[in-house]
């Protein structure tokens, strides 16, 4: 009878390590969907700096292209001005 008892005990001091197991794999799917969210986030972060750079820069060249038109135009205006004057 006591053997069977302890025998019973050592099964039922089987469970606490099952939880512990279980524990550990709770543990670890919590840190895989952290490092998920990390990732995405730094994905998320990198293309939103990557598509603010291009419309900066396609802002500036535009702006730029735009400036050079209009001194151009300016330019051949007060020309056909003067040449017709």
């Amino acid at each position: 009878m006591m053997s069977a008892g302890r025998g019973f005990d050592q099964y039922s001091g089987s469970s606490p390590y099952h939880l512990h197991g279980q524990q550990v794999l709770v543990y670890q799917v919590v840190v895989v969907v952290v490092v998920v969210v990390v990732v995405v986030v730094v994905v998320v972060v990198v293309v939103v700096v990557v598509v603010v750079v291009v419309v900066v820069v396609v802002v500036v060249v535009v702006e730029v292209v735009v400036v050079e038109v209009v001194v151009v135009v300016v330019v051949v205006v007060v020309v056909v001005v003067v040449v017709v004057d």
